[in-house]
């Protein structure tokens, strides 16, 4: 049984009452959302985790995420790196990096996530407090252990659970902006993950950073001086994703941000690495189920 609590269902918004009640998969209603404070807040209990496609890997594409672990048997996996979960932690994302919950047991799985979106630093007039989620490598410096997070920092996230609750939506933001303040100024170093294979984080690393280029999985393999078969395999097996799955998926998603800041979907596409619109739309229909123009 999943249980959660949204600002968005207290809200009244249209998301559908299923999709409410699920966890991982509300994140697609919250796409839809102009939420007037800027965030959204889920508060999730499980009675039976399981790891299926309520928690498959996944991206944001226009939120931050922060996610306080309370209780359960889990890792947050997110490209390619791996962090094990204790109480209290809390794990990070930006847009655009994929990541996912893993559930070790069936243990209850307890915790609280916010998702930020873009210009909530912006309409707050403190892009400073961005800095925390934007100033690190892809996958790293995700998690911040409970040794680090003080009590003060727990009990502001439990603060803006109770005052959204309560309807106090304006001291909510207050708090949440307090926090987003500490979590900048943690001068501790962060846990590092661990590397289920130093390989496949590399070849992440690599297509991140050359979206446009040749990412054919010859040109990896012979990049990466390792066997295509045996590259697919655990590729796959790390990620959740085919390599070209998730050169796809990538590629889209700049596509996507190239369009939203003005270029026209040919240039978007071009610009992304898509070699043709044609494939540009087929990828884009297959992956989101819509037409590119429907995007923006």
């Amino acid at each position: 049984m999943s249980l959660s609590f949204s600002l968005a269902a207290r809200r009244g918004s249209h998301c559908r009452r299923e999709d409410i009640w699920m966890v991982d998969e509300i994140i697609t209603a919250y796409y839809q959302l102009d939420s007037e404070f800027g965030y959204d807040f889920v508060y999730n209990i499980d009675n039976t985790p399981k790891n299926d496609a309520e928690f498959k890997l996944h991206n944001h594409d226009n939120l931050y995420e922060i996610n306080l672990f309370l209780s359960g048997n889990a890792e947050f996996h997110i490209e390619g790196n791996i962090y094990r979960a204790h109480p209290h932690d809390i794990f990070i994302a930006r847009p655009y990096e994929m990541h996912h919950n893993v559930f070790l047991s069936s243990d209850k799985y307890e915790r609280i996530v916010i998702f930020i979106s873009l210009d909530f630093f912006h309409r707050n007039r403190c892009g400073e407090l961005e800095a925390f989620f934007r100033n690190r490598s892809l996958g790293m410096g995700c998690q911040i252990p409970a040794e680090i997070v003080d009590r003060e920092m727990y009990q502001l996230l439990m603060k803006v659970n109770r005052y959204l609750q309560e309807g106090a939506f304006e001291i909510a933001r207050c708090v949440l902006l307090e926090f987003l303040y500490l979590l900048n100024h943690i001068g501790e170093p962060l846990t590092l993950p661990t590397v289920e294979d130093e390989r496949v984080k590399n070849i992440l690393l690599h297509i991140n950073e050359n979206l446009t280029g040749d990412l054919s999985l010859d040109c990896l393999a012979e990049t990466f001086f390792i066997n295509k078969y045996h590259l697919c395999r655990i590729f796959k097996t790390i990620t959740g994703y085919t390599i070209n799955q998730y050169v796809n998926h990538k590629r889209l998603l700049l596509a996507n941000e190239l369009h939203k800041k003005g270029q026209s979907l040919l240039e978007a596409s071009t610009n992304a690495g898509f070699n043709s619109y044609a494939h540009f739309y087929r990828m884009h229909k297959k992956e989101f189920g819509t037409n590119p123009r429907s995007q923006r």
